[in-house]
């Protein structure tokens, strides 16, 4: 007799169950044995010292960066300035001169991989904290974010490691802030010697929705995960804002199992901020480069989408609405309650300060 309508329903439902075991098994396999082999053969070493000594109270910086030209010099010298110890560029097929412009700076590291983003990149992410910073301190910071902390101006990078390191914190959250100019997106003409923190001063945090932190439970009850801010009262996007940008990869700690967030660690009584330049002149070519080419995941890519749609219908954008504001510094961010602190991270600031000299650095 021939197989009924029901009993062939069955059998698709019965294959499509089966199929989606097979991925859920195979997925795993792929993330943390495959893909990690196949990214560790196809990455070569262009410019500087393949390792860095460096030590639990000393920071490096961590970055995958494709096409960043206009944001290189000052991803650089911000945090050369800040004191880190070293800079580590992972790049992924630029083609704008990124590489050929960090190559002019000391303390840098370059290496390359023609990998697909879209499938590797967790893979690049764990590759290069495990390669360079196993048992000490890591920032993982994309190319348009200046990462910055709380009176940074007067406690430098050793004393917060040590902070951190005293408490037995294993990453600190940082809040994404959105930052763009007063000039229409469509006018914007930037360059590669322009200062970031110069050109686009203004922020806008009125539609930044916080809701409890799912990958952890911070030391301060008050610590908070941001989403939403400018992107989502422009282009509608509800974009998660928080990342565990700063790691200590101790044992036990596993890096990004969910995006930007680890398991295992113990998150620090104070939050950081990422100061994210995205809307440069070069952000409408990105945004419709990502879309063609399906360069992101699914949500990154839904994300794009929006950006894409809302960008050819208005090609000349403005993204400072009235309730936007000049960026004065980090500490003002602590006084609106954009970040947190504690106040057992103020009594060691206090205890900790050291003087800054003229060039912004830190001195005894």
């Amino acid at each position: 007799m021939p197989t009924s309508w029901a009993s062939r329903v069955k059998s698709r439902v019965r294959n499509s169950y089966r199929i989606r075991l097979l991925r859920n098994r195979l997925s795993p396999i792929l993330e943390f044995r495959v893909r990690p082999l196949l990214l560790r053969a196809s990455v070569r070493h262009l410019h500087g010292p393949r390792k860095i000594a460096y030590t639990t109270d000393e920071l490096i910086v961590l970055c995958v960066v494709r096409n960043g030209a206009l944001h290189v010099r000052s991803f650089i010298e911000h945090h050369q300035a800040l004191g880190v110890k070293h800079i580590v560029l992972l790049d992924n097929g630029s083609t704008d001169g990124t590489v050929e412009l960090a190559r002019t700076f000391d303390r840098v590291t370059i290496l390359q991989t023609r990998r697909p983003y879209r499938k590797y990149e967790t893979v690049m992410k764990r590759y290069l904290v495990r390669r360079f910073s196993s048992g000490r301190w890591n920032l993982l910071a994309d190319i348009d974010e200046l990462f910055d902390y709380p009176f940074s101006e007067v406690l430098d990078v050793r004393a917060l490691l040590t902070y951190l390191n005293t408490n037995s914190y294993t990453a600190v959250l940082a809040q994404m802030l959105d930052l763009f100019s007063d000039i229409p997106l469509g006018e914007l003409k930037s360059a590669p010697s322009d200062s970031l923190k110069e050109r686009y001063r203004y922020y806008d945090v009125s539609n930044i929705e916080k809701r409890a932190y799912r990958h952890g439970t911070p030391a301060n009850a008050d610590i908070r995960g941001h989403f939403g801010g400018v992107r989502k009262s422009i282009f509608g996007t509800d974009n998660g804002l928080t990342k565990a940008a700063l790691i200590l990869l101790s044992q036990g700690l596993v890096p990004f199992v969910v995006f930007h967030h680890h398991a295992n660690a113990a998150v620090a009584d104070f939050t950081c901020v990422l100061l994210h330049y995205p809307f440069v002149s070069s952000f409408a070519e990105k945004v419709r480069e990502a879309v063609q080419a399906d360069r992101y995941r699914v949500s990154a890519a839904d994300e794009y989408r929006k950006y894409w749609a809302r960008l050819k219908e208005s090609p000349d954008l403005h993204l400072k609405q009235p309730t936007a504001r000049t960026f004065q510094g980090v500490d003002k961010l602590v006084d609106d309650g954009f970040l947190v602190v504690s106040t057992e991270y103020r009594r060691w600031v206090e205890a900790h300060r050291t003087r800054v000299g003229p060039d912004g650095r830190h001195g005894p």
